[in-house]
């Protein structure tokens, strides 16, 4: 059998890597997944990104919660690197066992156990979400505002969760972000139902969230599948 010449190894290489698929999630829960197919199936735009995503390929749900997903990081993303050419992990801060460290500090650490076992470097991501996923809804919006049930006043909403001690004047959005989210529902009956962060993802504005892990996210996003043609 005749020996491969360099150009012949760099193409079959680059072929290989070019038949892989673009990203690869792996979440610790169902809102999580909810949320993540919604932004990857109605909001590429919004986003200013074109991804070609499957969630029956590309997305993992792990059975081993935050905790998990923080503990098993580099297994989880150990066999996506020969099929997928980036991944995103995410999970809760809360949760996690190990929400007494700095999100960020955490992150960085988890980050460089991805690149020491394969992955290169900026092709892999880590979203720690203080203190978790529902840190996301709260900005002042009257879609937050309609999908919670409180009929498009987030006016009321607010001062509702002011009174109730959930979400202090002068502050950009509840210290408990769950917390809060749980009382606008109780308050008006509504039930929290799987499709909530489904309906929120598809509704709300994402330039309104200013959360820090939202934030990175879509940076990572833009990195990696910026489009010319989309808008935020």
């Amino acid at each position: 059998m005749e020996r491969q010449s360099k150009s012949e190894r760099a193409l079959c290489f680059g072929g290989a890597r070019m038949n892989k698929r673009d990203l690869f999630v792996v979440v610790a829960d169902l809102d999580a997944e909810n949320t993540f197919k919604t932004l990857f199936a109605k909001r590429q735009q919004a986003l200013g990104i074109r991804v070609n995503f499957d969630p029956a390929k590309d997305l993992l749900r792990y059975s081993g919660r935050d905790a998990g997903c923080c503990k098993d990081a580099v297994n989880l993303l150990r066999a996506p690197q020969s099929s997928h050419r980036h991944a995103l992990l995410c999970f809760d801060h809360h949760g996690s066992g190990l929400d007494q460290r700095p999100r960020i500090e955490l992150e960085a650490e988890i980050e460089s156990r991805l690149y020491a076992n394969g992955w290169p470097k900026a092709d892999a991501a880590v979203i720690i979400i203080d203190p978790e996923l529902e840190a996301w809804v709260w900005a002042d919006s009257r879609q937050v505002a309609s999908v919670l049930g409180w009929s498009g006043n987030m006016r009321s909403l607010r001062a509702y969760l002011e009174e109730a001690y959930a979400w202090p004047a002068l502050i950009s959005k509840p210290p408990d972000p769950k917390r809060a989210f749980e009382l606008a529902l109780r308050q008006v009956r509504k039930p929290r139902v799987a499709t909530l962060f489904k309906e929120l993802a598809e509704k709300v504005s994402l330039s309104r969230c200013q959360d820090a892990s939202f934030q990175k996210l879509r940076s990572i996003l833009r990195q990696w599948f910026a489009h010319e043609d989309s808008q935020r």
